[in-house]
């Protein structure tokens, strides 16, 4: 038998903990730090866009929907298209064209606003545009990511995506706010702008070459053919599937339940302006710890089955709402809290499960295709969901638009059971995986 060399009295020597990715990863550091940046200024934009609607160009609610409606449509009408784009291209220039774009197309608002040429149409041009290079920007972001992180590191990778989001969306509109406040909505607009300027040169110092994409077709009957091919790949494959039709139906009970409950806070609880703000405030909080601990969670629970407890979370969430009218004010108050705590904790879990597994089904040259097919289906549910509650608000009451969201979102959870995806930990196998 073999004796150890080791005596009792040596102490045991523990290995290293591991780095960070951000410390073993410069391309991904500068990569990262790109986004967060450029996340921050859009949630600028989020308040003091349709800020310059109403306040400058006395625009009214149907206005800012279009405003709203302008941006999203791109994510429709053109993700198909930019994803093949995006496989025959080098994506990282693809980011820097994007932000400069997007940094000249809002820059050119205040511009317009300080000579008193700045005009409604103006406006509408600029939300079209900066939601087209919003389209390029995402779908290069996403088949990139895979490209300077090891397959290991992809959770982290999407980990850290979603606590920037999340920081962003709870610090950047209240920047917004404060901003629009402070020197004007236009002005306001300048700040997104330095934002994407700073995000382009931040994606300069990533000094690894990119590899040339294989060489395609060039011509619109091979695009048109690529978009085909890829239609029936992504809608295929039994996971990617799931995941797209999971997160469309998901989306779709979120979008129309912020769509109803300012609305429902207004007429039927009766807060004020001020109460309100605060409900959203409070109950918007839990997005930084369901950030924190989508890693932990989804490593613990194995990705697959977090999105079924996301899910499931989601719709209790929204099947409480009706429930607001039962006592006075202050209990409406905790309820709406409450609830909007459940659905904000939930969506960085489901986010970077949904993202892991979709890039781990996918090779990475196939990234821009498959995302350019899944947008319109996931992101056009934000554009779908407050049509479908007001309709149905409109037509039976609030309460039961909040009922038909939570079934949407426990319908997304049948989804995941139909292409089993509640059966995936770490990893998406061979066999599940796309082949190109």
């Amino acid at each position: 038998m073999q004796r150890s060399t080791q005596s009792a009295e040596d102490p045991k020597i523990d290995p290293p903990p591991p780095k960070s990715v951000l410390a073993r990863n410069r391309a991904f550091l500068f990569l990262w730090s790109s986004e967060s940046i450029s996340l921050l200024g859009s949630e600028i934009s989020v308040v003091a866009l349709p800020s310059l609607a109403v306040l400058v160009l006395g625009t009214g609610a149907v206005g800012v929907g279009a405003l709203v409606a302008l941006q999203w449509l791109p994510f429709v009408l053109l993700a198909p298209i930019m994803g093949v784009f995006t496989d025959r291209l080098r994506r990282r220039p693809m980011m820097q064209f994007a932000n400069v774009a997007r940094c000249v197309i809002l820059g050119s608002l205040p511009l317009a606003s300080a000579f008193g040429h700045l005009t409604l149409a103006h406006l509408y041009v600029a939300a079209l545009l900066k939601g087209v290079f919003d389209v390029v920007f995402q779908l290069a972001y996403q088949a990139y990511m895979p490209q300077v992180l090891d397959r290991a590191d992809l959770v982290e990778g999407n980990v850290k995506t979603q606590l920037s989001k999340s920081i962003a969306m709870t610090v950047g509109r209240a920047a917004g706010g404060g901003l629009v406040s402070l020197i004007g909505a236009a002005r306001a607009l300048a700040a997104d702008a330095l934002s994407y300027f700073t995000a382009a040169v931040l994606l300069l110092s990533i000094r690894e070459k990119e590899p040339r994409p294989a060489p395609a077709e060039r011509g619109l009957a091979a695009t048109l053919r690529d978009i085909r091919g890829t239609i029936a790949m992504t809608l295929g494959n039994r996971v990617l599937r799931s995941l797209t039709l999971m997160a469309t139906f998901g989306n779709m009970a979120v979008s129309s339940t912020l769509a109803m409950i300012i609305v429902y806070a207004y007429q039927d609880l009766h807060f004020s302006a001020g109460q309100f703000g605060l409900a959203l405030s409070l109950g918007s909080a839990p997005v930084l710890v369901g950030a924190a601990l989508s890693r932990r969670i989804n490593e613990r629970l194995g990705m697959g089955r977090t999105l079924v407890l996301t899910h499931a979370l989601l719709g209790l969430a929204f099947v409480l709402l009706p429930a607001a009218t039962l006592g006075g004010k202050p209990f409406a108050f905790v309820v709406v809290v409450v609830s909007q705590s459940i659905s904000s904790f939930t969506g960085p879990l489901t986010n970077v499960a949904l993202i892991t597994l979709i890039q781990k089904a996918t090779p990475v040259h196939a990234m821009g295709r498959v995302t350019g097919v899944a947008l319109p289906f996931i992101w056009g549910a934000n554009a779908l969901g407050p049509v479908v509650g007001s309709t149905v608000a409109a037509m039976t009451g609030n309460a039961v638009a909040f009922i038909l969201a939570a079934v949407l979102a426990w319908a997304a959870i049948g989804w995941i059971f139909r292409g089993a995806v509640q059966r995936l930990t770490d990893d998406v196998p061979d066999p599940l995986r796309i082949s190109v």
